[in-house]
């Protein structure tokens, strides 16, 4: 197997596994610690492996699509922390899947791809599944046409926001890796929002909680933040080595792992109404995987 097909499997394994862990953990600990370890270990980690590209930043054009890609991230991960607390795992998950279709699009956008007559209609019956995850058991259809609030599950407008960003996240992450380097592209917009959530720790007093909270649960904290950081490196990595679009394929079918997690671990249920729009949006997905592949 191709060198960079095997980080793009990598990361698929590993972004299920740290969605899953940072779950967990915004209930526990909450959506800005969470951030904020996540950001210190990948600064710190990947320090090294930039520290004689540092120069790179100086570049105003990389400043600027570094910074914003900084802005992406932090926007992202309070989006897709609210979801997480919010809302179930498997459902949330499942939204997550249209992250490839959105990738997609961007690439039409900016690279002028096209879809396929196949790949338009497996989108569509992709966004039909979310749509049947996302709707909760019937109560009453009077109550589920005038009353929103009863049929829709939790978290489902936090993940369709934090699904659009991370899509662009995607986009620039490959941009700014080739650009510059793979881990730069990772470090700089890590480093951005390590600042940025700890001055908001600092603001609300809650440094010596977020340590406490660290004390009680470092092994833990750090396979998440390894986890996290690995998958973010090779889909860097193999960004700059394979078609974009092929790396999209296999990496972003990740949300299986973490809706395995979630109804494994957690024990969490679904309805069969819902387990079937799970079903079809993540076959859907590796469909689209696959055309993307030809």
């Amino acid at each position: 197997m191709n060198t960079y097909i095997f980080y793009a499997f990598i990361a698929m394994i590993l972004w299920g596994v740290s969605d899953f862990s940072m779950q967990y953990f915004v209930r526990k600990i909450g959506r800005i610690a969470t951030l904020t370890w996540v950001g210190i270990f990948g600064t710190v980690a990947l320090f090294p492996f930039v520290v004689n590209d540092l120069r790179a930043i100086f570049n105003i054009n990389n400043f600027y699509f570094l910074f914003f890609l900084a802005l992406l991230h932090i926007l992202s991960a309070l989006l897709l922390f609210s979801a997480f607390k919010h809302g179930k795992l498997s459902v949330v998950e499942t939204v997550m899947t249209a992250e490839l279709p959105l990738t997609i699009f961007w690439g039409i956008l900016f690279f002028k791809e096209v879809l396929t007559l196949e790949q338009s209609l497996i989108t569509g019956a992709l966004f039909g599944g979310i749509i049947l995850a996302t709707l909760r058991k019937k109560e009453s259809k009077l109550k589920q046409i005038f009353s929103s609030y009863h049929w829709i599950e939790k978290g489902v407008f936090l993940a369709m926001g934090a699904v659009v960003v991370i899509s662009l996240i995607n986009y620039f992450t490959a941009t700014n890796a080739r650009l510059t380097t793979p881990y730069l592209a990772i470090w700089f917009p890590w480093f951005v929002f390590t600042i940025f959530s700890l001055a908001f720790l600092l603001m609300k007093h809650d440094v010596k909680r977020a340590f406490i909270n660290l004390r009680q649960n470092w092994l833990f904290i750090l396979f998440m933040c390894l986890a996290n950081c690995i998958a973010w490196i090779t889909f860097s990595i193999a960004s700059t080595k394979i078609n974009f679009s092929l790396l999209s394929a296999i990496s972003l079918c990740y949300p299986m792992i973490a809706i395995f997690l979630g109804v494994v671990v957690n024990k969490e249920k679904l309805t069969k109404m819902q387990y079937a729009g799970a079903i079809i949006a993540l076959l859907c997905s590796l469909l689209l995987g696959i055309y993307a592949t030809f």
